[in-house]
């Protein structure tokens, strides 16, 4: 039956009778086979890398970008912004791909581990970086003869900066150190770990006076995986409270005043009706078989009012539970 075909009326009641006893309209027609669902799965990019991990490290280095740009604005004497734009999971050869040349990178040693990452940064945002520390405008672009001597011990310089912030965030995190060994122009050349390695890279974008590059970090698994269980953040009740901490509280806190009360009985009224209250009224609590001793303005014990010799004392019953 085509779309344009006009059934007449004993069509239309053999269609209806066919359908009545169960019969497919047209006996030779085949119900369609539903298509296999196929899902793309892509082997190169490796999972080694936990989310909680990626999540750790993505806003341990938001203040890392904080304390970079000031530093690097107070040098420069010019506002510098920078901000992670992403953090991404690759292999090593993958991740080296995927830097912008040219780009300047840093072979940074992990101590105490005694491993190495990389650290790149755009060579045209090297430049004028370069120039603005030289008294320029900031407005220098790369040559084609490459980095004089001079330019390289400038960029050196540069580099240390960026690391002895970013130490600082990677000793908060994971207890580790990070200080540069040497510079590289080309970061294929630099066989940190094989091409299949599962690798983490971590972006951000340096903005200068309308001007942006990126600054880019490497880290190969292998390089961090001694320390890959502090990266992941600890939840609480799965640390072992230490005696020791706690003893130093226990004593920093032991000096320090605090109001105890015992309340036997409250009432919640309205202004007009605190207004009404004058000498000689009677306020009814209700009953009160149990007061309340809070310490400050919480409820810690449920007590019963009573004497301690020619003194007023409460026996403390049990915690106070908050009613629903």
């Amino acid at each position: 039956m085509t779309d344009h075909e006009v059934l007449n009326n004993d069509e239309v009641a053999a269609l209806v009778a066919a359908a009545r006893e169960g019969a497919p309209a047209h006996a030779g027609a085949q119900r369609p086979r539903r298509r296999r669902r196929v899902r793309d799965i892509d082997f190169s990019r490796p999972t080694k890398f936990t989310q909680e991990q990626q999540r750790r490290l993505e806003r341990a280095h938001d203040n890392f970008c904080r304390l970079a740009a000031t530093r690097l604005s107070a040098e420069l004497r010019l506002p510098v912004e920078i901000q992670v734009i992403g953090i991404d999971q690759l292999t090593w050869s993958g991740a080296l791909a995927d830097i912008p040349e040219p780009s300047l990178s840093a072979i940074v040693e992990v101590e105490p581990l005694g491993t190495r990452v990389l650290m790149s940064l755009e060579l045209a945002l090297v430049m004028r970086l370069i120039d603005r520390l030289l008294g320029g405008e900031g407005h220098a672009k790369p040559r084609a003869s490459g980095l004089t001597e001079i330019e390289i011990t400038l960029a050196r310089r540069l580099f240390t900066t960026l690391l002895d912030q970013l130490s600082v965030t990677w000793e908060e995190v994971a207890g580790v150190r990070l200080s540069m060994l040497e510079l590289e122009l080309k970061a294929s050349n630099q066989h940190l770990a094989p091409p299949s390695e599962p690798t983490l890279r971590l972006t951000l974008e340096v903005k200068i006076d309308r001007y942006s590059a990126s600054l880019s970090l490497t880290v190969p698994y292998r390089s961090i995986e001694p320390i890959a269980v502090k990266l992941q953040g600890s939840q609480l009740g799965e640390v072992a409270p230490d005696p020791a901490a706690q003893e130093l509280i226990r004593t920093a806190m032991s000096g320090v005043d605090v109001e105890l009360r015992a309340e036997a009985a409250s009432i919640v009224l309205e202004i007009d009706d605190l207004l009404d209250i004058e000498s000689g009224s009677v306020i009814p609590l209700g009953p009160a078989a149990a007061a309340t001793l809070y310490v400050g303005a919480v409820p810690l014990y449920r007590v019963r009012p009573g004497r301690n010799g020619a003194r007023r004392a409460v026996a403390i019953l049990d915690y106070f539970e908050k009613q629903a």
